[in-house]
């Protein structure tokens, strides 16, 4: 199997639906899908226990365990060359992922690519459209303007991330305490420590609607778990918060760990 495609689904059902149809009529390459639902409170277990879809598998989780573990679990069942951990709210353009593991075959440093997207901030923003904002148009002209031009970032945002089996390998899984945010600034930062580098392919452009799963679950839970995934996080990576503060860690130009070469 050349691709493996993970999809954690938490009460997103409708945007569940159209990203696996979008990923249908985009995704070229032989793939799998691997949904791991975290017990979804929505009609996302009648609805994923009726889906007939080939190459799709789905885990249904008997409580919440958070983004992390679901990913891990996906990932144990992963067959795939190549790996992909992305939200159901995220809608991808055709050739996708052709294009995004061209680029981690032409930089061997790099453990994690991400797309540019219409939806998220950052280095990854598409930023403000002179075009249509139709996904395949938009994508099309993304892919003519920056052709197999990419950068290197401090981090990438996790709704949409493509590496290999270099990745566990060397960095490990994902950590399971990060149940609800903060997990893509861990790896990103536990990847630059032992060497490697994160990139954004400037010429992949996706839609991404930001707290799909947030917007329609219970806000109690999702704080609850946002605090300790953030506590854990800080705690985690304290000394280099302290030496470094977020800004150099994440934001700036400047790099941080030996080796590093300054950011564009």
């Amino acid at each position: 199997m050349e691709l493996s495609i993970i999809i954690v689904n938490y009460n997103t059902r409708p945007f569940l639906q159209r990203c696996l149809a979008t990923l249908a009529t985009t995704t070229t390459l032989p793939h799998e899908i691997i949904i791991v639902d975290n017990h979804s409170t929505d009609d996302s277990a009648a609805w994923l226990h009726s889906l007939n879809a080939p190459h799709t598998r789905v885990i249904f989780n008997s409580e919440n365990r958070g983004y992390a573990a679901a990913c891990n679990q996906g990932l144990a069942r992963a067959t795939g060359r190549y790996l992909v951990t992305m939200n159901a709210d995220v809608i991808t353009p055709l050739n996708w992922a052709n294009r995004l593991i061209w680029h981690l075959k032409q930089h061997p440093l790099t453990l994690m690519v991400g797309p540019k997207s219409l939806g998220i901030g950052g280095k990854q923003w598409a930023g403000p459209q002179a075009f249509s904002r139709h996904l395949p148009a938009a994508d099309r002209k993304f892919a003519a303007l920056y052709a197999r031009q990419s950068q290197r970032a401090k981090f990438l945002i996790g709704c949409l991330v493509l590496f290999d089996r270099r990745l566990p390998a060397k960095i490990g899984p994902f950590d399971e305490k990060l149940a609800l945010g903060a997990d893509d600034f861990d790896l990103a930062l536990r990847i630059r420590e032992k060497g490697y580098q994160l990139r954004i392919a400037c010429d992949v452009l996706i839609e991404h609607t930001v707290h799909a799963s947030f917007d329609r679950s219970d806000p109690v839970v999702n704080e609850k778990l946002a605090t300790a995934s953030w506590a854990h996080f800080n705690r985690k990576w304290a000394s280099y918060l302290a030496q470094y503060g977020w800004e150099r860690l994440f934001e700036d130009k400047a790099p941080v760990f030996p080796g590093e070469q300054a950011f564009i």
